[in-house]
């Protein structure tokens, strides 16, 4: 296959690298080219392709990306731009060039009687603008057919009718019990629900109660809450009157009478007892929590008939605390503070708990208990439980 010099136009014969004519470097040619027909690869010296029996066409990529290209912009334009809204707008200014569409008037036979209008009749919805200008455009041609009719028929669009026929719609009285029924849903008033609050994630009831502006004690007595760290995300608390009084908690266990820190007199001839554990000022988290008292055992010991006393009180001032417990442990040197002392301390304190220890003499039994100190008491130490 001959092909052309770029310099001089002449002819170079195939085979030739070289114009024989003014000696310029001849085109490089591919040696297979792309069936446009068959996608096949064939040697571009032929003009016939060997597998569809075409003429052989190459194949150009470029067209092919340029139509994909045209295609992949022609959908963003349609999705993502304003392509059907201007679609839209195009199809209704070329909709109002258009000429009115005319409708057609169906002639009946005078030996068919037309159907006689019922008060159930399906009302057609109102006429187009463009069905108004029609039949206002050829008003003749239309009183013509309507004039070959035996009996006119009513319609709602023959409005341009020389002789037109007054239909009378039928009015829908409402019913008594309806309009009852329709005042009496208008003026219902749904009642008034109580106020509820949703523990979100990381609330405390002491926070909490601070938010509705409630006491801690009026929030779980009116919600029924035993222990406070069982709420859980979700649940619903019911916000208690302003007015609410919680009831008076009766303690699981009768607590003894309080007695004051007795002051040192000649009777006491015994040290104080010194604390271990916990240190001051000590927090613990839930009413199961272990909070054991410990404090060492006096060095001379404590006669047979003696007991350690363990005293426990709350904070309800900055300088008052109310004594709950004070409980006989025998020689033991360590006590277990029990789950119904939880909550009785204020939360405008930090619900803190004071205690100490103190060896005596203990006189009488039950609630009638008298105690007798025989030792200075302990020093007095605090722990915060929540």
């Amino acid at each position: 296959m001959s092909q052309t010099c770029s310099r001089c136009g002449s002819k170079i014969p195939e085979g030739h690298a070289i114009c024989p004519t003014c000696g310029a470097r001849a085109p490089k040619t591919p040696r297979y080219v792309r069936c446009s027909h068959c996608l096949h690869r064939v040697p571009s010296g032929l003009t016939v392709c060997p597998h569809c029996g075409r003429e052989l066409k190459p194949w150009r990529a470029d067209k092919w990306a340029l139509t994909i290209s045209l295609l992949i912009l022609l959908g963003l334009w349609l999705f993502f731009g304003n392509g059907f809204h201007s679609l839209g707008k195009t199809g209704a200014v070329l909709g109002a060039l258009l000429p009115p569409r005319m409708t057609p008037v169906v002639e009946v036979a005078a030996s068919t009687p037309p159907p006689a209008p019922t008060a159930t009749a399906t009302v057609s919805p109102q006429p187009s603008d463009a069905a108004t200008q029609s039949v206002a455009a050829s008003p003749t041609s239309v009183a013509e057919a309507l004039a070959k009719l035996p009996t006119p028929i009513p319609s709602p669009t023959s409005t341009s009718s020389p002789t037109p026929t007054t239909t009378s719609s039928p009015t829908t009285t409402p019913s008594p019990s309806a309009t009852a029924t329709a005042t009496a849903t208008a003026t219902a008033t749904p009642k008034p629900q109580p106020d509820v609050y949703v523990v979100q994630a990381g609330d405390a009831l002491s926070g909490i109660a601070q938010k509705v502006n409630r006491t801690i004690m009026a929030l779980a007595a009116y919600n029924k809450i035993q222990d406070p760290t069982t709420i859980q995300v979700g649940q619903k608390l019911r916000i208690p009157p302003a007015d609410y009084t919680p009831p008076t908690a009766t303690p699981k266990r009768p607590t003894k009478t309080p007695t004051p820190i007795p002051t040192a007199t000649p009777s006491i001839t015994l040290p104080a007892p010194v604390l271990d554990n916990p240190g001051n000022n000590a927090a613990f988290v839930g009413q199961k929590a272990l909070i054991q008292l410990k404090w060492r055992p006096l060095p001379a010991g404590i006669p047979a008939s003696a007991d350690y006393v363990v005293h426990i009180g709350v904070q309800t001032g900055p300088d008052q605390i109310d004594w709950r417990l004070a409980e006989p442990v025998g020689a033991n040197v360590s006590f277990d503070v029990p789950e119904w002392l939880f909550g009785q301390a204020p939360q405008a304190y930090g619900r803190a708990y004071v205690w100490y220890v103190q060896a005596g003499m203990i006189a009488g039994s039950g609630d009638a208990v008298q105690i007798i100190p025989i030792s200075q008491p302990s020093e007095i130490r605090k722990f915060y439980w929540n």
